[in-house]
């Protein structure tokens, strides 16, 4: 397969034999794949500057199988910076996709969702919202779509005041005792819903919720970000 000069992002970069790197790459028509740059540490030509996280791309590439060669490699438009918390939802963000897309798949729904989420870490936004909204959207594009609005034993239409916790393979259920799953009242859910009226509550309850929910879908493995992040707040706790 040829490729030439296609919208992507690199999401990972890992050292790969002598003056070489293995990218994860996330391309807008070819989906989730990996591609070796080669000569990185040569002063002609050098390409180790563009291949960063959050800088829109345009890549080109050729080879046979899972494993392609770059070829070329130039800059779309500026880099997206993202700094202190941003950077570790950036982080995240790369994970779930390298973790939840299969490779060789074109997502462009989620390629978009993708860029925009950049965009509003950039702008500094707020954090909890943006990977709230990323998350749900992201599940929505990939086919796990949550079912938020009505029940799934009974098919009642929430209730704001009505307390309910979210098996990720089935669906809504009515809280009750002995469960061992998180709490979110209607009133979150409807938050969510509409994507829009968050507070501090709503928030958490859904981080929560979404969490056990891609735990699920990762086949419960945890992600490098999240304990990252969680290292990070423990450091900064003690000091």
């Amino acid at each position: 397969m040829k490729v030439e000069l296609t919208p992507a992002f690199v999401l990972h970069q890992r050292p790969y034999r002598e003056n070489s790197a293995l990218l994860d790459v996330f391309s807008e028509q070819y989906g989730r794949v990996s591609i070796v740059a080669k000569g990185l540490n040569q002063k002609k030509g050098n390409k180790a500057g563009l291949l960063q996280l959050y800088q829109p791309l345009l890549l080109s590439w050729f080879g046979h199988g899972d494993l392609y060669s770059l070829t070329a490699v130039e800059a779309l438009s500026a880099r997206y910076i993202l700094q202190a918390d941003a950077a570790l939802c950036g982080l995240y963000i790369n994970e779930l996709i390298v973790r939840l897309l299969g490779p060789h798949v074109a997502e462009p729904d989620v390629f978009n969702a993708y860029q925009q989420t950049l965009l509003s870490l950039h702008q500094r936004d707020n954090t909890e919202i943006i990977l709230r909204l990323f998350e749900k959207n992201l599940l929505g594009h990939l086919g796990y779509g949550l079912v938020l609005d009505i029940e799934y034993e009974n098919g009642l239409l929430i209730e704001d005041q009505q307390q309910y916790y979210y098996q990720a393979d089935a669906g809504l259920m009515r809280w009750q005792q002995g469960v061992n799953l998180p709490m979110i009242s209607g009133r979150s859910l409807r938050h969510l819903i509409n994507e829009s009226d968050f507070d501090q509550q709503s928030l958490q309850e859904i981080k929560r919720v979404m969490r056990t929910v891609i735990y699920f879908y990762l086949g419960g493995k945890p992600l490098q970000s999240r304990q990252l992040f969680i290292d990070l707040q423990q450091y900064a706790s003690k000091n």
